[in-house]
């Protein structure tokens, strides 16, 4: 992985590119999604979705490590997704992705990453299919399987396409 690209290479013109806000929990996963993103030539931001006020500890920290990757974060205070319904919510759509979506249309952005291991593919009609990561390991497929259609359009699920060995070398040399 030493040869990984980083941003700053004339693919992080912010302006002419896609845009995707990502999850972040302050953990070396999401340090990986992120940089995995910017490599891609995303512009990206950090969203920490606080689902209760006991959080704001770890939303803090997770700020913090966003500002060490060196971007912006905005923390979403999601308190009153957390104790909604399912109806309300939109069927399939967790507090999370519902914080995450309406935070990422205010924001003029079209995309939401998340650390999850698993894989979004498209077939040839347009269906979204949630699909198990790379490699073995961790598995967040099934818990990921039940969003709606509109949301896996606009999902990234960076880490799906690796092995958890090859993310953790990915951590390494992008020093997350």
């Amino acid at each position: 992985m030493s040869d990984a690209f980083l941003p700053g290479n004339g693919f992080d013109t912010y302006e002419t590119q896609d845009k995707v806000l990502v999850s972040m929990d302050g953990t070396v996963d999401c340090g990986v999604v992120v940089r995995i993103l910017q490599q891609q030539g995303f512009g990206v931001a950090g969203a920490v979705v606080q689902l209760a006020a006991d959080q704001s500890a770890w939303a803090a920290a997770a700020r913090q490590a966003a500002e060490a990757l060196g971007i912006e974060c905005i923390v979403l205070n999601a308190e009153a997704l957390a104790g909604q319904d399912a109806d309300a919510l939109g069927e399939g759509v967790s507090p999370l992705f519902a914080a995450l979506l309406t935070a990422a249309d205010k924001l003029g952005m079209q995309y939401v990453a998340t650390p999850h291991r698993a894989r979004v593919e498209t077939a040839s009609n347009g269906v979204h299919t949630v699909c198990p990561p790379a490699g073995v390991g961790a598995d967040d497929s099934a818990a990921l399987a039940a969003l709606p259609q509109a949301v896996l359009a606009r999902l990234i699920l960076p880490l799906g396409d690796f092995a958890p060995e090859d993310v953790a070398e990915m951590a390494a040399d992008f020093k997350v």
